[in-house]
């Protein structure tokens, strides 16, 4: 049952690529229940798969919704196997995972906080299932003995599903957002700043960006494979360059700063100039030449005749003047230099990051114990159910907060933000005790870039990023395996 068939992977590919194809919902149910009913031949199968299915679910859900619960479904049917298939007593689970009693009672305060303020029973269950479902891979990893062969094969898909998301995010610029596109994302009303921006598969530039830096640092991790070093320095500079298109400053400052860390854990100065390499190297080769050539394409006028189509008639078309094309050369660099100036924070404090959180900080100081519940402010399932706070504050319907850290205070109160620090604290702590320095180094900087994260980000609702911090967690607490032999020192 943990072997991984080297038939099956392609298999579910190839039925996951049929309900594209076929995008009926009955079509996508029948294709669930094949793959979940495979889970119970192969959890390492379905595990991988998980490293494609989640990048790709805003995709795949858009065009066929009988695919929207896969990935959960093969994370609870993983779970449920480990526990019923494992002859442990109480006494382990309540030991190895009494840290799941705090998050449990984090749970409980924000449904409980949310029914008292007003919202749905679904509305909580749903913020609930986007906070645990990832989590549980941390039961995954820990209770399953992964080798380095099993590894490398997860870095492997990773690197062929950002491979495809890349390239398509790199079509997606060039034809200025009008091919290989879902027809209702093609009429996304972005603002101007947001056009230039690859939101890719993902539909997210920010969570695109994530995810490619993520992929790019995973294939330093593996070892002995057909892939070689040429190889990987050009899957690593489409990588990096696709990532720059999206422009998302919060995922390279956090990044950064993770790698900053890592750097100085393992003391591999020379890994500072590979980074500064890959950033000059993607700039040079991949973002400048892409943004060049779409700037050109804008200007032929190549695809005015479907902006034509879809938003105006012939008449109006003669009396308008067409929109000036903006040079984006040097949008990264200005991106990062207007962060703190005057006009960008006065904009922030009118509509943006800082007016959440003097919004939230608002409602805190009306629910400061427990808060005001999940389902209240800007977290994923007030995206989908009502808030029956907006009206009374005066808050835009579909305010999301990015910003992870008001989302909890808000949502939770102080009861909440002391459990998440108990939390946070249990873990750093185990984390720090981890024998492979490695490892040891990786898990600390991931967990730095995880906080730095969240001040841009509702980062625990990425179920990209999410998906490779708790399985790598799991992996890394693993105390079956001896990661020294697993996984050789660098």
């Amino acid at each position: 049952m943990n072997d991984f068939k080297n038939w099956l992977f392609p298999l579910h590919i190839i039925l996951i690529a049929g309900g594209i194809i076929l995008p009926s919902e009955f079509i996508g149910y029948v294709i669930t229940a094949i793959i979940i009913f495979s889970t119970l031949y192969s959890l390492k199968n379905s595990l991988s798969l998980l490293f494609v299915l989640f990048p790709l679910r805003p995709f795949i859900v858009e065009i066929n919704g009988g695919l929207a619960y896969l990935p959960d479904l093969i994370v609870l049917t993983i779970v449920l196997i480990i526990i019923f298939t494992r002859k442990y007593s109480l006494t382990y689970w309540f030991r190895e995972y009494r840290w799941a009693a705090l998050f449990i009672l984090l749970l409980t305060v924000g449904l409980l906080s949310g029914l008292q303020t007003g919202i749905t029973v679904p509305a909580g269950i749903f913020q609930i299932r986007s906070l645990t479902i990832t989590l549980l891979l941390i039961v995954i990893g820990k209770e399953i003995l992964w080798s380095r062969t099993d590894l490398n094969r997860i870095i492997l898909v990773s690197i062929g599903t950002a491979l495809v998301i890349s390239v398509h995010g790199l079509i997606e610029k060039l034809s200025l957002r009008n091919w290989l596109l879902p027809a209702s994302w093609k009429d996304w009303n972005l603002a101007a700043a947001n056009e230039m921006r690859i939101y890719g598969l993902i539909a997210n530039p920010n969570v695109l960006a994530t995810y490619l830096i993520i992929v790019f640092f995973s294939t330093y991790l593996l070892k002995n494979t057909w892939l070689n070093s040429r190889l990987l320095v050009i899957l690593r500079i489409v990588l990096a360059g696709t990532a720059l298109l999206t422009y998302s400053r919060g995922a390279i400052l956090a990044f950064t700063l993770g790698a900053v860390v890592y750097i100085i854990l393992r003391r591999t100065w020379k890994h500072a100039l590979t980074l500064l390499f890959y950033a000059f190297v993607s700039f040079s080769l991949i973002y400048y030449p892409v943004v060049l050539a779409a700037e050109g394409i804008e200007e032929s006028g190549y695809f005015d005749q479907f902006a034509e189509e879809k938003n105006n008639t012939a008449d109006e078309l003669k009396e308008k003047s067409p929109d000036p094309v903006v040079k984006e050369n040097n949008v990264l660099i200005e991106r990062f230099k207007e962060m703190f100036s005057n006009d960008t924070i006065q904009a922030s404090a009118e509509w943006g990051r800082i007016y959440v959180v003097l919004k939230g900080i608002e409602i805190f100081s009306d629910h400061p114990m427990f808060g005001s519940g999940f389902s209240t402010y800007g977290d994923a399932a007030a995206q989908t159910y009502e808030s029956p706070l907006y009206e009374e504050y005066g808050i835009p319907n579909h305010l999301y907060t990015d910003n992870q850290y008001i989302s909890l205070l808000v949502s939770t109160g102080v009861t909440g933000v002391v459990l998440a620090s108990s939390l946070l604290f249990l873990l750093a702590s185990k984390l720090l005790r981890v024998d492979h320095t490695l490892w040891r180094s990786i898990s600390l900087s991931a967990l730095v870039i995880l906080l730095t994260s969240a001040l841009f980000y509702n980062i625990l609702e990425d179920k990209t990023f999410t998906l490779y911090f708790y399985f790598m967690i799991g992996y890394v607490l693993n105390n079956k395996i001896n990661l020294e032999n697993c996984y050789e020192m660098d």
